[in-house]
């Protein structure tokens, strides 16, 4: 198939290996679902078969779209260094990345640390406004880049999700006028069926500041008193599990009609109708919860 950009994928006749579904027991692999590393790229690779430069550029995106709320957020929050000796340090490590650029309104800042900026700005008592928000905006953008991925790492990271069995080479690129070729990779998957650990789930800093807001939102919506956020952690823990026997158990024991329901649906199609089953299959069940329901509220 060429395409206007100058290139011809030769897709490998891969579809006796790509599975519908596939349930990871394994924890290893499970955590690997996890992993900073390997999480953006598995997510990306929905869209279909790619190369590791797509690869590369789709999953830094991803990151910095999940990333970049949080960082801000902390920024906002952050209290620049008073003491010059520490603002003189985070200003000159910050100011070594070549490629930076801050766009202000219309206005296009490069290499706006310079050795002379940094000297003026840890002589002044006070920082105004502007040179504070500028240097939330470069640390914004240092930290965003150090979350970001190099091909030679992500394509360490394919190589290690290859290994594993998640990922399947898919075909390969042919670049107009170029003798090389590039290694198309894809899932060996559409749907992943994950067996975690109870007390796995729910622990993370983010997990516990997001049950901290739902139970905010609880005690407002049921005039209560908020619930703490380990009797959330451990309802959320059970439901998890609870879901994911019985969605293992339907796909172990009736894989071919599983199968021939969800055959013709895209990845978002699947993942819809999962998270809807598991929505009614819940209520149906929410008896086996009545006792951290109560500890919650």
């Amino acid at each position: 198939m060429s395409t206007p950009g100058g290139y011809t994928d030769v897709p490998e006749d891969y579809d006796h290996l790509l599975k519908q579904v596939e349930i990871i027991k394994d924890r290893e692999k499970v955590e690997m679902f996890y992993d900073q590393g390997y999480w953006p790229i598995l997510a990306i690779l929905r869209e279909g078969r790619l190369s590791v430069r797509e690869i590369t550029v789709k999953s830094n995106q991803l990151i910095e779209k999940k990333e970049l709320p949080k960082l801000k957020e902390k920024l906002e929050n952050w209290e620049i260094p008073e003491d010059k000796e520490k603002l003189e340090k985070i200003l000159n490590k910050i100011s070594n990345w070549e490629t930076l650029q801050i766009k202000d309104k219309d206005k296009e800042y490069t290499r706006v640390l310079t050795e002379d900026k940094i000297s003026s700005l840890i002589k002044k008592e006070k920082l105004s406004k502007e040179e504070s928000k500028l240097i939330r905006d470069v640390l914004l953008l240092y930290k965003i880049d150090n979350h970001k991925k190099s091909d030679k790492t992500i394509y360490r990271y394919i190589n290690e999700l290859t290994q594993a069995g998640l990922l399947i080479k898919a075909g390969q690129r042919v670049i107009t006028g170029k003798t090389a070729t590039e290694t198309l990779y894809a899932r060996n998957a559409k749907i992943y069926l994950l067996r975690q650990q109870a007390h796995d789930t729910w622990k993370c800093d983010e997990c516990k500041a997001t049950l901290e807001k739902v139970g905010a939102l609880i005690g407002l919506s049921q005039k209560i008193d908020q619930p703490s956020v380990d009797s959330l952690a451990k309802l959320m823990a059970k439901i998890d599990m609870f879901h994911e026997d019985e969605q293992i158990r339907l796909f172990e024991q009736n894989e071919k009609k599983v199968l021939e329901i969800i055959k013709d649906c895209t990845f978002k199609e699947t993942s819809h109708i999962l998270e809807t089953f598991k929505i009614i299959y819940l209520m149906m069940n929410s008896q086996e919860f009545k006792e951290e329901l109560e500890d919650c509220c």
